[in-house]
């Protein structure tokens, strides 16, 4: 039983250190549906995004 929880453990800690790495690396593009909108008003909508320099750019 021991075995099995800490493998379960494990296997919880490696899911989340492998999403948090992937939406890192995998990040950028185009978010679809999204709104950018600034004091109430729509600027923008389905912004690109570059998490590299952590912008958002409406086209």
């Amino acid at each position: 039983m021991l075995k099995f929880l800490a493998g379960l453990i494990l296997g919880i800690f490696l899911s989340l250190a492998a999403t948090s790495w992937a939406a890192g690396v995998f990040g950028s593009g185009t978010l679809s549906g999204w709104t950018v909108s600034k004091d109430g008003e729509e600027v923008c909508s389905d912004p690109s995004v570059d998490t590299g320099s952590k912008e958002i750019e409406c086209d």
